[in-house]
């Protein structure tokens, strides 16, 4: 199938039930089918990015985006009769929330006296503008000066690889319903499999959101271009390993920029059936699945599928998640309502470690209005915000373990999902401050004193005392969490919990090692998210104390070496030894010094 044909095949057949149509002009509904059925097996096979024509995308003329006060159950159903497409990140009652409609629907909204306020009253023009400025040539012009498409994402982390191969890898995620592969990177120090804490970030499981594409890439470039110049960047370089994927649903965010696509599909693009496509892979978790805020309707935009991880989007991601056990925190970043939630989001029922999730998220939020003066919402998702069931950060805590949450970037609603290009860096900006307040707080969650150690040369056979001092900032310690580990000579690593003895004080003995021993030796302590190190939490770092080299008789005067002035001592002392138990260079220790003697020695030159 060439080019041509397929881009009367995509036009013909993948215009979504809820975007108007250009013309009055359609293929029948069966054909339509057919022709969809062809274009996933072609899809599925080898997908195919298609040219960006403006003309052909779908179209909302007249529509705009209202602000809705659901005062009651009764304005609830109404308002999602009058808009098939929300835009807020949650719907309930007794709060605000963000529809597209029609004008009729406005005007039904007046005539019943539901309180509400056109937020984007030119929609389509905004579109229209976006797409013709997105449809002239970019080169020469910076990466992030404008939005990128799923070919560009994809070129730039291959890029990062290739300008640095000692840091970044690519790794993937499994394949979409269409058969792209979601891609992502690991940037590290240390090679793959190095016991050490990780990070991940993720952005694009709505395809119409844009803003998180653009804000994870530019978490994946700082740490990239900058991971020897910033020290703060650095020193996570140091002690953890980071993984960013960028788009996370490839074939929505693919259809969002394709000919004959649709700029604010959200879901991703599995045929349901006739016309209806698409799950949303933000609701298809199974931690809280199949609860408020999803919907078991087919056409919903909340659609959570038959059960959870029916995707193969949803699936690759979890999949990927639990092949690695040493991550330790997590954001899913969406758009827009300038929004830091963590869990829980499928209850108001504050989570058991709702202390240790405020302690990291609260220092975020001030992050990120330290950079811009932006104010984001911070708290519990569930209670701030309302009810989602079946949402990825709610299954990485709750599944995992993982201390995660989701921001929602940039704004409360004047652009929505049509951000400018103005608003790309400070937006970037800011939440980047968010992520590395999140990846240093864990990394310092619980600090180390060492308050008595060894020095670095101990007595032979004798035990040493190591005492230390942490203080829990983020999460308290797990049952015997605070331990002693040590390896002799290289050797396997052996450890010894230490005991607690008042005041966050800690006690612990290294064992006795004989003459001419070392031990690499630090103290680890465990909350439920994350081992912190002394003296540094990295993979490489200890402390090292060694015993005196074992003693040698034939280095008659002690520097440490048998040579020539050993054997010149030697043999000024040639006889019989005038103090039999006093004589130094009688090797053999027969009463007198001779040749046996220099043979001896000899043999330790």
């Amino acid at each position: 199938m060439n080019i041509s044909f397929l881009t009367v095949v995509v036009l013909l057949a993948l215009a979504p039930p809820s975007a108007k149509p250009q013309t009055s002009t359609s293929a029948p509904a069966s054909q339509a089918v057919v022709l969809q059925e062809t274009v996933d097996k072609v899809l599925a096979v080898a997908p195919v990015a298609l040219p960006i024509d403006p003309i052909d995308m779908a179209r909302f003329d007249g529509d705009v985006v209202v602000r809705v006060s659901i005062r009651s159950a009764q304005d609830l159903m109404l308002v999602n009769q009058l808009s098939d497409d929300m835009w807020s990140h949650h719907v309930g009652i007794g709060g605000d929330a963000d529809f597209r409609m029609s004008q009729a629907g406005v005007d039904t909204l007046q005539r019943l006296g539901i309180p509400y306020r056109i937020t984007i009253p030119d929609l389509q023009n905004r579109i229209d503008a976006e797409q013709t400025r997105l449809a002239q040539p970019m080169e020469g012009l910076a990466w992030f000066s404008d939005f990128k498409n799923l070919a560009a994402v994809n070129t730039r982390l291959d890029e990062m690889v290739a300008a640095f191969p000692n840091l970044v890898s690519i790794v993937n995620a499994g394949t979409s319903i269409q058969g792209r592969t979601i891609r992502g990177i690991r940037i590290s120090r240390y090679p793959a499999g190095t016991v050490l804490p990780a990070f991940i970030f993720t952005g694009t499981l709505h395809a119409r959101e844009w803003a998180s594409t653009m804000t994870t890439m530019w978490i994946a470039d700082q740490f990239v271009e900058n991971n020897t110049i910033d020290p703060r960047i650095a020193a996570v370089l140091d002690s953890a390993e980071v993984f960013v994927f960028p788009v996370q649903n490839p074939d929505g965010y693919e259809y969002t920029w394709a000919t004959g696509g649709n700029r604010l599909w959200r879901k991703n693009r599995r045929l349901i059936s006739g016309t209806t496509y698409g799950v949303d892979l933000n609701r298809n978790w199974s931690v809280g699945w199949g609860g408020s805020g999803s919907s078991g309707t087919t056409s919903s935009e909340t659609y959570r599928g038959t059960v959870a991880f029916s995707e193969p989007e949803s699936v690759g991601m979890r999949d990927f998640v639990i092949a690695h056990p040493n991550l330790v925190g997590h954001i899913d970043f969406h758009s827009y309502s300038q929004l830091w939630l963590w869990p829980w989001s499928y209850t108001t029922t504050l989570s058991p470690d709702q202390t240790a999730l405020a302690a990291v998220g609260n220092p975020m939020k001030t992050a990120i209005a330290a950079v811009n003066g932006k104010n984001y919402t911070a708290g519990p998702s569930g209670s701030t915000y309302g009810l989602t069931g079946g949402c990825i950060d709610d299954w990485t805590y709750g599944n995992q373990g993982i201390m995660s949450g989701t921001i929602e970037v940039r704004d409360t609603g004047t652009y929505g999902f049509v951000m400018p290009t103005s608003e790309i860096i400070p937006n970037a900006k800011e939440n980047f401050a968010a992520a590395m307040t999140m990846m240093e707080k864990l990394l310092a969650s619980s600090p180390i004193t060492i308050t008595l150690a060894p020095g670095s040369v101990v007595a032979d056979n004798t035990a040493s005392t190591v005492e230390i001092q942490t203080v829990p900032v983020v999460s308290t310690l797990i049952t015997n969490g605070v331990r002693l580990k040590w390896s002799l000579n290289g050797g396997s690593t052996q450890s010894a919990v230490m005991a607690s003895i008042g005041s966050n004080k800690y006690r612990a003995s290294l064992p006795a090692i004989s003459c001419a021993s070392q031990l690499s030796w630090f103290v680890e302590a465990e909350t439920k998210f994350i081992i912190t190190h002394a003296p540094l939490n990295k993979p490489t770092s200890f402390n090292l104390t060694s015993t005196n080299p074992c003693f040698n008789p034939a280095d008659l005067n002690f520097d440490g070496t048998v040579n020539s002035a050993d054997l010149g001592l030697m043999l000024t002392s040639f006889g019989v030894c005038p103090v039999p138990t006093n004589c130094p260079a009688d090797l053999d220790h027969n009463g007198e010094v001779n040749s046996a003697d220099v043979g001896a020695l000899l043999v330790e030159y």
